[in-house]
């Protein structure tokens, strides 16, 4: 910006100097002497400028601290979804009898605003088998459509 003040101000000082010179015989010497000055503004304004062309204009170490931070974010909120999720789930689970071993809730954050849960997994050991159907039914009722749930029998208990 600076050098666009600059070269703009020595233009209007040239025309304004040449106005106000007569019109003589040293019109030629004059012309050279604005010519000059006005050139020797340009290379100042040149000088001065702040151009750099090498450099990018965007720099991801600049932004590294944001960019962890947030990172750190999205996992404490993906857990804090994950936890608050499977609590609701154990505790709907448990009060209709069926105990499972864990409860998996996959989270996809992929916005700013657009956080989803995708998935439920839910893990029954050998004996809870008979009730893998009602679980299904539980979750289904729970849960939204849209989200992919599973019941999976731990046979190595």
């Amino acid at each position: 910006m600076q050098f666009l003040s600059t070269v703009c101000m020595a233009a209007i000082a040239s025309a304004l100097f040449r106005m106000i010179v007569p019109e003589n015989r040293f019109s030629k010497q004059i012309s050279l002497l604005i010519a000059g000055i006005f050139i020797l503004a340009g290379v100042n304004a040149v000088r001065g400028a702040d151009l750099s062309f090498d450099q990018p204009q965007y720099s991801y170490e600049d932004n590294a601290d944001y960019i962890g931070f947030s990172g750190d974010i999205n996992r404490e909120l993906q857990k804090k979804i994950c936890s608050e999720m499977s609590d609701k789930l154990y505790s709907l689970m448990n009060s209709n009898g069926i105990y499972p071993e864990e409860i998996h809730v996959i989270v996809n954050i992929s916005g700013l605003y657009s956080i989803s849960i995708t998935q439920v997994e839910l893990v029954l050991d050998e004996s809870q088998r008979s009730a893998a159907a009602a679980a299904e039914k539980l979750l289904s009722e729970e849960l939204s459509p849209d989200i992919k749930t599973e019941v999976i029998i731990n046979t190595d208990s």
